[in-house]
Parts: structure tokens; C-alpha cells; sequence
């Protein structure tokens, strides 16, 4: 019978060395033998045994629900069973997978006829995916000034604690105040947004802006257009772009 050094068997499984240790430690799969040299020996029956190991843990088992598996007098018949149950879940998904891959053909083909999408739509929809890069970076941008304040304002107020200097705080609060002014004045000029209901683009009052509700990709306005009030998606304002 063929015997096989850590390393050797952790190639023929495909796995780390350190996942063998691993194992070996938890008392998931011992090797054959120790040598007299103090090395773990590995056989072709720990070789299947790690295949095994390594498909219940591709069905998603945890090591210790494995080791209690193996340790089973009737482990035989607890895997058949499991392996039963992961079949009829892959059949199920795959049903389910064909099912979806039909509708998106029905989509696809129903996409041909240009009646059921309006112009303005397809605008949108390009728009959209044209505006998104400029806003994510004016977003970093905007990130990264909100942080150089806060480290600002952390640092004037860490002065004033430790040595009682309360002149770089009041050399920097009305700074941070005056760069967050403007920030968001930049923020409101470079972005408008788009209507859901009548699809019109829009960018809406300052006081609007300021004290709506919003999310990170959109914002509760009122479309001047139709009158609309609700979410509205945010997009970068091409208008403006110097690009």
C-alpha cells in the first residue's frame, strides 16, 4: 500500500498543507501512521476519505457536523440520504434556473417591439449609465474633503484637551463650516434628478434639496414638471461637466 508524506497528500487532494495540520488537529482525518522520525504517513484511504470530506464540504457542512457524520457507525446510509436530498435541491434550482432563463428570453424577445419601451425611457436608461461613473467619483470627492475635515476638527479639539489652546479651534471650526458650505453647494450644482413618474429631469428648489429625505441614490423632491412627490433618482448633471 502506497504511503504518502503530509505533503505529498496534500497535492494528491488539491488542498494546503496547513488544511491537512488542520484536520489532523480537529480529528477530522489522522494520518496512518507516525514514523519513527516523527512524520505523518497518509494512505489511499485517507485519500478518499479527504475527497469525502472535501464534497461535504462543497454542500455546504461544517467541519464539525462532518466529523460527527464520519464518526457514525451508519455513516454510510447518512450520506447516501444527504447526498439524496442535495440532488432533489439541484434539480429543484436547476427547474427554477430554467424557468428564469425563459422569462429573460420573453423579456428579450418582447424588447424587439419598440412600442412597449418609450424614447424617453431608453434616454433614461442611457443617461443613467452614462452619469454614473462622474458621480461616483464626485461622491469620492466629496468623501475625502468630509474626511480631511473631521481629522481637522478631531485634531483642534485634541489641542484644546491636552494643552488647553483653544486657537486652532478657533482657526479651524469656522473653516471646516465654511468648506462644508461649500461642498454641498458643489454637490447640489453638479447633480439633478429624474422624475419616475413623467421621466422629466429637474433640479429642484435649495430649500427642497437641504431638508428632503434622502437615500444614497435618491432623494424626495417635488417634480416642478408634473407635481410628482417622492423619490426621485439622483444623477450627475452633464450640463455642468467640463469634461
Amino acid at each position: 500500500m502506497s504511503t504518502y508524506t503530509t505533503g505529498e497528500f496534500a497535492k494528491l487532494g488539491g488542498v494546503s498543507i496547513r488544511t491537512i495540520q488542520y484536520y489532523d488537529q480537529k480529528g477530522i482525518l489522522n494520518p496512518t501512521k507516525i514514523s519513527d522520525g516523527g512524520r505523518r504517513l497518509y494512505t489511499d484511504k485517507e485519500l478518499q476519505a479527504l475527497r469525502l470530506i472535501l464534497l461535504l464540504k462543497s454542500m455546504g457542512l461544517p467541519l464539525a457536523t462532518i466529523k460527527d457524520v464520519l464518526s457514525e457507525d451508519n455513516s454510510t446510509q447518512v450520506l447516501s440520504l444527504m447526498l439524496t436530498e442535495q440532488e432533489k435541491k439541484l434539480k429543484h434550482e436547476m427547474t427554477m434556473t430554467a424557468g428564469q432563463l425563459e422569462t429573460l428570453r420573453k423579456v428579450q424577445d418582447s424588447l424587439s417591439d419598440y412600442e412597449l419601451i418609450s424614447q424617453n425611457d431608453l434616454d433614461g436608461i442611457e443617461n443613467i449609465m452614462q452619469s454614473k461613473p462622474k458621480l461616483r467619483r464626485f461622491y469620492w470627492w466629496m468623501f475625502f474633503w468630509g474626511i480631511l475635515m473631521d481629522v481637522l476638527e478631531v485634531f483642534a479639539v485634541a489641542v484644546w484637551i491636552v494643552s488647553g489652546n483653544w486657537v486652532p479651534a478657533a482657526i479651524i471650526f469656522p473653516l471646516v463650516i465654511v468648506a462644508a458650505v461649500v461642498i454641498v453647494r458643489e454637490y447640489y450644482i453638479k447633480v439633478e434628478y429624474i422624475c419616475p413618474n413623467c421621466h422629466q429631469y429637474f433640479k429642484p428648489s435649495w430649500r427642497d434639496f437641504m431638508f428632503s429625505k434622502h437615500t444614497p441614490k435618491t432623494r424626495k423632491l417635488t417634480c416642478p414638471h408634473c407635481g410628482y412627490r417622492g423619490y426621485c433618482v439622483e444623477v450627475y448633471d452633464v450640463k455642468q461637466s467640463v469634461e
